[in-house]
């Protein structure tokens, strides 16, 4: 029997040539702790370090029913018309 992960919404920052960089993800709860410090997967260069929690949300998500990003900016686009097809003048 695999256990159900738990997730939590957490902003995190990371330093960056000249300045720095923002997320806000869904992490397991077990690394949700303000001032850790983690590797994240970005799927288009691999693992990123450097990535501190600067804030943790109340809410805890079982991994099952976390959000689906894909999902949502497709319904929106469809709801607005933003996936029709551009018409070219």
């Amino acid at each position: 029997m695999s256990r159900n992960t738990k997730y939590v919404q957490c902003a995190m920052r990371r330093s960056i040539a000249g300045g720095s960089e923002q997320m806000t993800s869904f992490i397991p709860r077990e690394f949700a702790k303000v001032g850790r410090v983690l590797r994240l997967r970005d799927d288009s260069v691999g693992w990123v370090d450097g990535w501190v929690v600067e804030c943790v949300g109340e809410v805890v998500v079982e991994g099952d029913q976390l959000p689906d990003s894909h999902k949502a900016i497709k319904n929106h686009r469809k709801s607005t018309g933003d996936s029709a097809p551009r018409l070219h003048a």
